[in-house]
């Protein structure tokens, strides 16, 4: 095997395929990147969770393939300069040369290694790229990282007639984000594993890509974003009746400028933290036409009144400070925040989107 390419676009590719490299203490052939050199070049990585494969155009020379650690390819080529690099299999070893500078690898036997397997597909929906990225980035934080409830540390895929309801949720907070796509096919339900899903969305900045497919088949799915095709293994379970928690009714509104709450949490949380059980609790206080956010612990004691506008009953409300940052970070411009009672669960929603919901559950107010 031998081909040359431009540095840049061999760095961005094997950017691409690194998500799926192992990274393990012992040599294994999961931290391994294959190379296949036909008509054009391919790049697959497997750590048996996630498989990538990506491919691109390069003065291909001879025809072959090599087998080398992902991670160790990808530092060299990031220290190299500018210009054409040049990739050569001879026997059990890869070499790498750029100008004067060489290096050598070993080369595992690429026939060893787990070839990406696509199946026959049973449904699929395809999105505009930058309208997929921005709802993963409004529900991905809402899921779980505790690995014993698995269905809460993925991202629920389910389609509603013309929609896509994306919904993360880890059993204290749930954002739902119904996203119009280009086409759908199929019925489907299915639980994608949230960090996987935080590794495609880098990945489909990488490729500037139009459009993002999405194929379920089996348990897996398979995303399809440019040259770029991931498959990922879905978690078995059955998600939250999440529609079921959602308030249909409210007795207190209050709309607000995101950066203006954010600010004033920020603020908030500085005095916050409650050192028995290590939440940061903030308190929403209605009075009148009158918002004020407040906090206190034995670090002092915060309070301030905001201008916003409000109707509906007066009501004093505690809730975890993180939970509101995390979802104001994600929204822009005017916020519509929904109390019900300060046992219920209480609905932020942008005004300008009324496809995006988040609901958190307040906490017990300190004393």
């Amino acid at each position: 095997m031998r081909f040359v390419v431009d540095k840049e676009v061999l760095q961005d590719n094997i950017s691409k395929v690194i998500y799926s490299a192992a990274s393990t203490k012992v040599t294994s052939i999961l931290e391994c990147v294959l190379i296949e050199a036909e008509d054009v070049v391919v790049l697959t990585t497997n750590d048996m969770k996630m498989q990538i494969q990506t491919e691109f155009n390069a003065e291909i020379l001879e025809k072959g393939a090599a087998l080398v650690k992902a991670k160790l390819l990808s530092d060299i080529v990031k220290k190299l300069p500018s210009g054409d690099v040049e990739i050569i299999k001879e026997d059990n070893e890869v070499k790498v040369r750029c100008q004067k500078i060489e290096f050598r690898l070993p080369s595992l036997d690429p026939l060893d290694f787990p070839k990406m397997d696509r199946k026959p597909v049973d449904s699929y929906c395809e999105f505009v790229a930058t309208e997929f990225e921005d709802a993963m980035d409004k529900v991905i934080f809402a899921t779980s990282k505790d690995e014993t409830r698995p269905t809460f540390t993925g991202v629920l895929f389910e389609r509603e007639e013309d929609f896509v309801n994306l919904v993360g949720m880890d059993g204290h907070r749930l954002a739902i984000c119904k996203l119009k796509p280009i086409e759908v096919d199929g019925e489907f339900s299915e639980i994608v594993p949230a960090e996987n899903l935080d590794d495609i969305t880098k990945i489909i900045d990488i490729e500037e890509a139009d459009k993002v497919r999405v194929s379920f088949f089996e348990n897996q799915a398979l995303f399809e974003i440019g040259s770029t095709s991931i498959i990922v293994t879905l978690i078995a379970g059955r998600f939250f009746d999440y529609k079921n928690v959602i308030p249909t009714e409210y007795s207190t509104r209050i709309s607000i400028s995101s950066d203006v709450l954010e600010s004033t949490l920020e603020r908030a949380s500085i005095v916050s933290k409650d050192e028995k059980t290590n939440v940061q609790a903030v308190i929403f206080e209605v009075s009148g036409m009158l918002f004020r956010v407040m906090s206190y612990s034995t670090d002092g004691r915060y309070e301030e009144d905001v201008l916003c506008d409000v109707e509906g009953k007066d009501i004093r409300i505690g809730f975890n400070v993180k939970y509101f940052l995390d979802v104001l970070k994600v929204l822009d411009g005017q916020v519509d925040l929904y109390i019900t009672s300060n046992t219920s669960p209480s609905i932020v929603r942008p005004q300008d989107d009324q496809n995006y919901i988040y609901l958190v559950l307040p906490v017990k107010m300190p004393e």
